[in-house]
């Protein structure tokens, strides 16, 4: 093999190995551990995506199916997590030979081409993206339509057309934010390399309109794909999909993010972060990984710099300018709607892309574009210090690109995070036997994959309601929970630190992140199996509570089999002044019970508990009183009592 098919296999070879270098952590465990560094803490895209190749083939709300297909024939192989893990791995060595093929098709020599390929594979961009965003992490797509549509307008034959089509599709479909970006850019590359590369091409005119004319039947072609696939919900309803036009600021690159190292890097990370927190820029942080580094920056300098000065190679003549513009327009594309200097304000294209498109918002994505330019620039500048030939443009090359090497450099360690959420997780999987462990997390995007991840075996909250809920221990024992997972970094997790576990509950593993216990209660003969009507639970150094208004309720279980005569033992305050509160059970009066404001303990019984589920309910006999009336707080909830610690004594089952 010689000649550009060994070069591109020599490329695909070296971003294996470096791909394999880094993702090592990744490999000797695919199924247990998830690449990427886990750089704005746990998200659910990740196990969004995941649950999305399950059913692939869905037309789903977004369709991108060439991503989508290709994670479920992956995940179906391997696994949903060592799938997902291919899908992202398998962009790196993509990515490198794509841009490999575009830049010797600008006339690089193959070793300013490497440097470029291996750059924009292994950029900030693409790295930090691959944590969380595999649709995004695809980036092999831009280059590889830039080729089929430069090729195109080089010669337009039916095999540069057909190559094309293809490369149109594939960016289009692989991701929503591809098909945006290359919709936008096509004109500028269309027009730029047209402009500059035409020069002695005879049947130039002609090409550019068969060009142009194959790109207006793809994209009807694309138009009338998504109309049929796209959810009609969108399509009926697309203003209710709309992003706030406020997260377009908070999701555009900031210009100076450019020259910012990258968060992830191993020796500046902390120090980048902490001067993003400065700037204010907090959860939008993943999107601000646009750096393209000083050593590329300058490498792209000298390349200017050539091309200035007349330089007649291919690469610089045709390269630098179409490269320079398209990079300026992308880089501008992506910053935020407007800038206000002064009294005058500036508008930028995403404020009239929002009018269009309401439902992207993360204009910070073009900087793939600005990076692939960036690194093609460089690459020429790599080539025109080499043929210089003097000691000193070749120590400068030597310098320059030792520069980009550190400044892109990461660790392996710390590209890779446990797919659960902690060591205790990951222990209470690796236990023998049944275990149904309760972890102490609402259901959201992101907890809703735990129990998958675990084989069903830890699950958020739900049925129990609140880990600090009084009487917990029984309630856990009478509804099946075996263990319970509490999370160091949560609310929960602080109240463990200040007040420990009650009784009923038994440590048995204890980690950096988090604690089992093992429910060692017996299981509870009334408990509360839901709530309504109180606030969220409170808590100070002495003891916790939840705030209700008018009126709230509790469904409790008999699990007793027989109707019981209980007594409910409640801990309450009033809000502000004493108040009365009648107590029914399936709206039948049992008590009235008057609340004062100091904490006290008040029993409400004995009465008789039916078998099954009952309600149990709590109805102020006063008006609830505005927080802020009494306290100038800014608390608008209408307040009376508030329910602190509850138990059962349950003296006998009925006949």
């Amino acid at each position: 093999m010689s000649g550009r098919p060994a070069e591109l296999v020599a490329v695909l070879a070296l971003a294996v190995t470096a791909t394999v270098y880094l993702a090592a952590p990744v490999l000797r465990i695919p199924s247990e551990r998830l690449f990427g560094a886990e750089l704005v803490g746990r998200h659910h895209d990740p196990f969004t995506v995941m649950a999305q190749f399950e059913r692939p083939w869905g037309s789903g709300t977004y369709p991108q199916p060439v991503t989508d297909i290709t994670g479920a024939l992956l995940t179906r192989a391997s696994g949903p997590v060592a799938g997902y893990n291919w899908l992202i791995l398998f962009s790196f060595p993509l990515s490198a030979a794509a841009a490999f093929l575009l830049a010797r098709h600008l006339t690089l020599s193959a070793g300013g081409a490497t440097m470029a390929a291996m750059a924009y594979a292994f950029s900030p961009f693409h790295l930090a993206h691959a944590a969380y965003h595999p649709h995004i992490a695809q980036t092999q797509w831009i280059p590889l339509y830039l080729l089929a549509l430069w090729r195109s307008l080089d010669a337009a034959s039916p095999m540069a057309v057909g190559l094309l089509g293809a490369a149109t599709v594939a960016v289009a479909l692989s991701n929503l934010y591809g098909a945006l970006i290359a919709a936008v850019i096509t004109p500028f590359a269309v027009a730029a390399y047209w402009w500059v590369a035409r020069a002695g091409r005879p049947h130039a005119g002609r090409d550019l309109a068969v060009t142009l004319g194959s790109l207006g039947v793809i994209a009807t072609a694309a138009g009338a794909y998504l109309w049929h696939t796209t959810s009609p919900v969108v399509v009926a309803h697309g203003d209710a999909f709309a992003f706030p036009r406020a997260d377009l600021f908070r999701y555009s690159a900031k210009w100076w993010g450019y020259l910012v190292p990258p968060a992830g890097h191993p020796w500046l990370g902390s120090t980048v972060r902490d001067f993003w927190e400065a700037a204010g820029v907090r959860e939008g942080l993943l999107e601000q990984q646009v750096s393209l580094g000083w050593g590329v920056v300058a490498l792209g300098l000298v390349a200017v710099t050539s091309w200035v000065r007349g330089d007649r190679q291919p690469a610089v003549r045709v390269g630098v300018p179409v490269l320079v513009s398209i990079a300026v327009v992308a880089l501008v594309c992506s910053l935020s709607p407007e800038r206000t200097v002064g009294a005058f304000t500036f508008v930028r294209p995403s404020a009239l892309l929002y009018e269009i498109v309401p439902m992207f918002r993360s204009y910070a994505r073009f900087g793939v574009v600005v990076q692939l330019m960036a690194v093609l620039l460089a690459g020429i500048g790599v080539d025109a210090l080499r043929r210089a030939g003097t000691a000193r443009a070749t120590a400068a090359c030597v310098a320059l690109v030792a520069l980009v090497v550190g400044e892109y450099a990461v660790s392996p360690s710390a590209l890779w995070r446990d797919v659960l959420p902690t060591t205790a997780h990951r222990w209470a999987v690796e236990q023998p036997g049944p275990l149904q462990v309760l972890d102490c997390v609402p259901l959201t995007a992101e907890s809703a994959s735990v129990p998958v991840l675990t084989g069903g075996r830890v699950s958020p909250l739900g049925r129990i309601e609140d880990c600090r809920e009084p009487d917990l221990p029984g309630k856990l024992a009478a509804t099946g929970i075996t263990h319970l997972l509490v999370r160091r970094a949560s609310d929960d997790g602080y109240w463990v630190e200040e007040h420990g576990m009650p009784e009923g509950l038994r440590t048995v593993a204890t980690f950096d992140d988090g604690w089992v216990f093992a429910v060692t209660a017996p299981a509870a003969a009334i408990y509360i199996a839901t709530t309504s009507g109180l606030s969220p639970r409170e808590s100070d150094a002495a003891w916790s509570w939840r705030w209700m208004g008018g009126t709230a309720a509790w469904t409790i279980i008999n699990a007793t089999g027989a109707p019981a005569r209980a007594t409910l033992h409640l801990e309450a305050s009033a809000f502000h002044e004493a108040r009365r509160v009648s107590v029914t059970l399936d709206g039948h009066v049992v008590q009235e019970i008057v609340v004062v404001p100091p904490r006290g303990t008040y029993d409400i019984g004995p009465f008789t508990v039916p078998t099954g589920g009952r309600t149990l309910a709590f109805h102020a006999l006063e008006v609830p009183t505005v927080a802020d009336d009494i306290l100038g707080n800014g608390d608008t909830r209408p307040l009376s009592i508030a329910l602190g610690a509850w138990g059962w004594r349950v003296t006998g089952a009925e006949p």
